[in-house]
C-alpha cells in the first residue's frame, strides 16, 4: 500500500488554480483551470515510486500489464526512429552524420536498439535497474540506470533527447524537461509523447480514459499545458500533433472510435445504472480510450 505525502493544490505546470476533478482514493486528480493539465494529489513518495517501477518492469506489479504495453508501444518505434533521423538530418545526408541521442525512460532499451539499427549513437537511461539489466541481457548496449536530472557530466552532450511514455510518470515534469535541455547541444531536439486529457473522449468520460491511472500516471497533460511546459523549460515547440498515430488512417479511426465509445458509454452507463455507478467506474475502471500527443521541440530559449 502506498503512503502519501502532502502537496499544494497549485498546478505544478503553470502555477494556476487546480480543482478536484476525479477521485482515486486515497488521492485525486486535480485539473488546472488555467492550462487544463491534471495532476495526482497527493503523490506517492520518491522511494515508493522507485520501488513501484522496479516491480513494474519486472512484470510483478498488480497495477500494470507491462508486457502488453511494451509490445504495443514498440510497434510505433520504427516510425519514431525514422522521424528522429529525418529531423536530425535536415538537408544533410544521414550517413555523413554522427548524432548522439539519449532515450530517457528507456525501459529495456527497445527504442535505443531501433536507433542504433539506423546507425545513430544512442544511449538510454531509466530509473529501473531491473529494466536496464533485462535490456543488457537482451544485448542492448549503452544503457544505464538513474535519473537524467542528476547527470551533471552530460551538459551539452546530445543532439536529441527522446522521452516516450515518460513525462506523465515523473513527479516533476518541469525538472525532467529542463534536464533534457541541459544535456542537449544548443539547438538540439526533444521528442516526446504523452496522453492528453483535452480530446473528445476525455471531455465526455473524464476519469475513465486510460491516462488517469495512479500511481503510474502522476500527470495527464493538455496540449496547452504541454506548450507551457516546453516554454518554461527553454524549448520552442516545432510541432505538436494532438492525436499521434503511425499513419493518418489509424489516427482517423481512433478519433471515430473514441468519440463513439465516449458518447455511447456515458449514455449507457448513466441511463442503465445511474450516476452513482458511473462515478464508481471513474475511480475503478479504465477504458482503452484517449489521444496521444507527440511533441518536437528545439532547445535554445531561456528557462522560465
Amino acid at each position: 500500500m502506498l503512503t502519501i505525502e502532502t502537496d499544494k493544490r497549485e498546478c505544478p505546470i503553470c502555477g494556476g488554480n487546480a480543482v478536484r476533478a476525479t477521485e482515486h482514493y486515497p488521492a485525486a486528480y486535480w485539473r488546472c483551470e488555467a492550462c487544463g493539465t491534471s495532476h495526482l494529489f497527493p503523490q506517492p513518495s520518491g522511494a515508493e515510486l522507485d520501488d513501484f517501477y522496479e516491480q513494474y518492469h519486472a512484470g510483478t506489479s498488480e497495477n500494470v500489464g507491462f508486457a502488453r504495453f511494451e509490445a504495443r508501444t514498440a510497434q510505433d518505434f520504427p516510425t519514431k526512429a525514422s522521424l528522429v533521423q529525418q529531423m536530425l538530418a535536415g538537408s544533410r545526408a544521414p550517413h555523413n552524420c554522427n548524432w548522439r541521442v539519449l532515450d530517457v525512460g528507456c525501459g529495456k532499451g527497445v527504442f535505443v536498439r531501433e536507433l542504433q539499427r539506423l546507425g545513430i549513437d544512442a544511449e538510454g537511461i531509466d530509473v529501473s535497474t531491473e529494466a536496464i539489466q533485462a535490456g543488457a541481457a537482451a544485448g542492448v548496449t549503452s544503457l544505464r540506470s538513474g535519473h537524467v536530472e542528476t547527470q551533471s557530466e552530460w551538459h551539452g552532450r546530445f543532439d536529441a533527447v527522446t522521452m516516450f511514455a515518460t513525462i506523465e510518470h515523473s513527479p516533476d515534469p518541469l525538472a525532467l524537461v529542463r534536464a533534457a535541455h541541459y544535456v542537449l547541444k544548443p539547438g538540439g531536439l526533444l521528442f516526446l509523447d504523452t496522453g492528453v486529457c483535452d480530446d473528445f473522449a476525455a471531455r465526455w468520460v473524464p476519469g475513465l480514459i486510460q491516462w488517469y491511472h495512479p500511481p503510474e500516471h502522476l500527470f495527464v497533460f493538455s496540449t496547452h499545458g504541454l506548450r507551457h511546459l516546453m516554454t518554461r523549460a527553454g524549448f520552442a515547440v516545432a510541432a505538436l500533433d494532438p492525436n499521434f498515430e503511425r499513419n493518418p488512417w489509424r489516427a482517423a479511426a481512433k478519433r471515430l472510435r473514441n468519440g463513439v465509445a465516449a458518447l455511447a458509454g456515458y449514455a449507457a452507463i448513466t441511463t442503465l445504472f445511474g450516476s452513482d455507478v458511473y462515478e464508481r467506474m471513474r475511480r475503478e475502471t479504465k477504458l482503452p480510450l484517449g489521444a496521444l500527443a507527440f511533441v518536437i521541440a528545439r532547445s535554445g530559449g531561456d528557462l522560465a
